[in-house]
């Protein structure tokens, strides 16, 4: 008996397709489910303000590496579907990738950093900071502002990466169907 011979491209669309659907499921988890589980009311007696947002700080950063570790891997699979042609649609995900990682690095480089210097500044006094209520309302203000860019971005990211999954599977569907004819 000789082994069943394994196709490369076949391996490589499976893994793109798999990566897209685990990097969009779990986006969509922690946007709509871990996200606001942790503000939800009925925790304010085990998380109240600001640990809450000091746990959802934690959460982000952990996102973000999630986030990181899949952008890595769709990147490392559109170059070797590229090498070896097998994406439809591979201009169109090499800018769509292009543009959720730009959403990424913007917000972990510029908006993350912003956002915690004003939530420690809106809970100064948690935190041992001097600050004047003037102070503290202002960045509350700005805070609120940055968080609200922040949930459009990602909402922004959260379309970019539906679209990803649609075309990576498209592609990997197509195959198959190509394969079976």
């Amino acid at each position: 008996m000789k082994p069943k011979q394994v196709d490369p491209k076949k391996v490589i669309q499976l893994v793109t397709a798999l990566n897209a659907a685990i990097w969009l499921g779990g986006t969509a988890f922690f946007t709509f489910i871990a996200g606001p589980a942790v503000f939800n009311s009925e925790l304010e007696t085990i998380l109240p303000k600001p640990e809450n947002g000091i746990a959802a700080r934690f959460m982000i950063g952990k996102f973000a590496a999630f986030q990181l570790a899949c952008a890595a891997m769709s990147v490392i699979s559109l170059l070797i579907s590229w090498r070896f042609r097998l994406l439809n649609h591979l201009n169109q995900l090499a800018l769509l990738l292009f543009f959720i990682i730009l959403f990424l690095g913007v917000g972990a480089l510029f908006l993350t950093p912003k956002m915690d210097a004003l939530f420690q500044l809106k809970y100064a006094d948690y935190f041992g900071l001097q600050a004047t209520s003037e102070e503290k309302e202002s960045a509350s203000k700005a805070f609120g502002q940055l968080h609200g860019i922040s949930q459009l971005g990602n909402l922004l990211v959260l379309i970019g990466l539906l679209v990803n999954f649609i075309l990576c599977w498209k592609t990997a569907a197509r195959q198959r169907e190509t394969n079976t004819n």
